[in-house]
């Protein structure tokens, strides 16, 4: 799926998930995708790097992200999300209340992957 890659940052691998102004039918086929690749990941290995800039939400998707955060739990190590101004960033605080030693907020994508590098 095109909006999910593999990023190499400082010799680290980084799954890039680009939600930017996806309709939430859109995010339900990513996230679906998304679940099947952490699945093949070693516990605590996951390093992720999320795009939601101009993400369109509907309960149905909050729902849906609030899921892939528990089912992605047992795999993550680190997780960095872009995009997330305004309403989008407290939908997505709302969503990420039980992963906040996770996850972190940036402005910038490099930002996020030089964060998601060090861990």
């Amino acid at each position: 799926m095109e909006r999910i890659n593999y990023l190499d940052h400082k010799g680290k691998t980084i799954i890039y998930v680009d939600f930017s102004k996806c309709s939430p039918t859109e995010t339900q086929l990513i996230i679906g995708e998304i679940k099947k690749i952490v699945a093949h990941q070693a516990p605590g290995s996951v390093l992720t790097l999320i795009n939601i800039e101009d993400m369109l939400f509907d309960k149905n998707t909050k729902q849906i992200m609030q899921n892939l955060a528990a089912h992605n739990r047992l795999f993550a190590k680190a997780e960095a999300v872009t995009g997330a101004t305004g309403i989008l960033r407290v939908i997505y605080d709302g969503i990420m209340t039980n992963e906040k030693n996770k996850v972190k907020l940036f402005d910038t994508k490099e930002a996020a992957k030089d964060w998601l590098a060090e861990q």
